[in-house]
């Protein structure tokens, strides 16, 4: 049984319209299982409480998928992240993240609080000759990690 998000951070919660996406994946279910569609409304209306899938509420719509996945629905979870594609040769966005991270844990050590993005765009504009770091090379992204590193590193010995 997998879980779907919950709607139950306001009081009436369950009661909510399913979204677009929760209605094709009822369809989706409904065409994975070959079901024509007096029977896909029987479901609806056996599990959920309507006929329509824009009359179900959420609840109904987590019984509905509970019976779906119970006759053999598998739903495919896709993330964003296996949607985007970085550009050839350019750093990925988890370098780019690794950048951030190990910037900010120079903890202002290194450059002024509140001036974080002006003063890692400096240094890769001094060091790496870079405006930005979404430009940044594979090759130079590894370098700049490797570069901040061993700022962090000196800055420890100094202490």
């Amino acid at each position: 049984m997998r879980a779907y998000p919950s709607r139950e951070s306001s009081g009436k919660g369950l009661s909510m319209t399913l979204s677009n996406g929760q209605k094709a994946v009822l369809h989706v279910a409904k065409g994975k299982l070959g079901l024509d569609d007096d029977t896909y409304r029987d479901a609806l209306e056996a599990h959920g409480g309507a006929r329509s899938a824009s009359k179900l509420s959420y609840r109904g719509f987590l019984e509905v998928m509970k019976h779906f996945e119970a006759a053999g629905f598998e739903r495919k979870v896709t993330s964003n992240k296996s949607r985007v594609t970085s550009t050839p040769g350019r750093a990925s966005e988890a370098m780019i993240r690794k950048i951030y991270a190990s910037w900010w844990a120079l903890g202002g050590s290194y450059y002024e609080k509140g001036q974080e993005l002006r003063a890692l765009r400096g240094f890769l504009k001094k060091r790496f000759r870079v405006e930005h770091e979404n430009f940044l090379t594979f090759e130079k992204a590894g370098k700049v990690i490797e570069g901040i590193k061993k700022i962090g590193c000196r800055l420890k010995a100094e202490d």
